[in-house]
């Protein structure tokens, strides 16, 4: 809107009736040419300030680019506030993703008789491509997984539900390696899609024996802890799920005795502590000798959550006590 008014740039009352004139567009022609009158009608929100004579056709056209800035400046603003709106949506979006995604972990830790299970997570992003999940079976075996999608943020956190559900899906499939070749199945097409693969530890416990069984599908990073001295590297690997087609997937066998602990770990650990890329160096003495599991994984991935990451960082530990 255009409007015409008359008032006194030199007093503050003028001053102040350019300011409230908002929804105006304002330039100020004056009979005073004055530098300091002119930066204060520019500094109170007039867009420009001109001195008498000023013509018909000139005052028309200020007028006409005057009301086109208007309409730009509305357009502007506008946009932005889509802009804004848009923004915030996702955000909110991504929250509730970030907090479905949490819902899906246990609770940590997980103490029976005669075990502890417990995990750290730290996510690099709102959601993530990790995941570790336990539980229970019939027969009173812990079913344990960590695992870990290749990517990151929404297509990574969307493929971790799948592994895992494809995972929880063949709960008591016998043997071990019929059950991931089972859910690799229901995996493939997802990951296929995607070009992507997920490397995954999988195992079951047996807290009355101290029996356990796993596959590690291209996963890497598994310690066995004998005690607070003793450390193995868990020899039987396979392949990532999603690399090949006709992948077999290798069971291995140990036992824990009270005492010992199974730590797994996402591969991002090594950027926080780069000397475990060694197979054959040891867990750092005060993770070892540690009273629990969640005192274990709490110390391996300590600063994990105060720092800016690259990716996301899993650690789990099974104990026997």
């Amino acid at each position: 809107m255009a409007e015409s008014s008359d008032f006194s740039l030199s007093t503050l009352h003028g001053r102040g009736r350019i300011t409230r004139k908002r929804t105006c567009t304002r330039r100020v022609i004056s009979g005073v040419d004055d530098p300091e009158l002119g930066r204060a009608a520019l500094d109170h929100g007039a867009f420009a300030y001109h001195v008498k004579p000023v013509g018909a056709t000139q005052l028309y056209l200020l007028v006409v680019n005057n009301l086109q800035r208007r309409s730009l400046e509305m357009t502007h603003r506008a946009s932005l506030d889509r802009l804004e709106g848009m923004v915030a949506e996702r955000a909110e979006q991504m929250r509730r993703a970030a907090e479905l995604q949490a819902g899906m972990l246990p609770s940590t830790p997980y103490k029976e008789n005669g075990f502890e299970v417990a995990a750290h997570f730290a996510a690099a992003r709102e959601i993530s491509g990790d995941f570790y999940d336990w539980y229970r079976a019939t027969d009173g075996r812990l079913t344990v997984t960590l695992g870990d999608v290749m990517g990151k943020g929404l297509p990574a956190s969307l493929m971790m539900a799948t592994a895992r559900a494809a995972l929880r899906g063949v709960a008591g499939v016998e043997p071990l390696e019929a059950g991931i070749k089972q859910a690799a199945a229901v995996m493939s097409a997802a990951l296929e899609v995607n070009h992507a693969y997920v490397t995954v530890f999988h195992c079951t416990f047996d807290p009355r024996t101290g029996g356990v069984e796993y596959v590690d599908a291209g996963h890497g990073h598994a310690r066995l802890l004998r005690g607070a001295a003793g450390q193995e590297v868990l020899p039987e690997r396979s392949a990532p799920i999603g690399i090949f087609p006709d992948t077999k997937f290798l069971v291995g066998k140990v036992t824990l005795e009270p005492g010992d602990s199974l730590v797994v770990f996402s591969d991002s650990l090594l950027d926080l502590r780069p000397d475990l890329a060694t197979k054959d160096v040891h867990l750092p003495s005060d993770a070892r000798r540690a009273a629990s599991a969640q005192e274990m994984v709490d110390i391996l991935a300590s600063g994990a959550r105060d720092k800016e990451l690259f990716d996301d960082v899993t650690v789990l530990a099974l104990k026997r006590i």
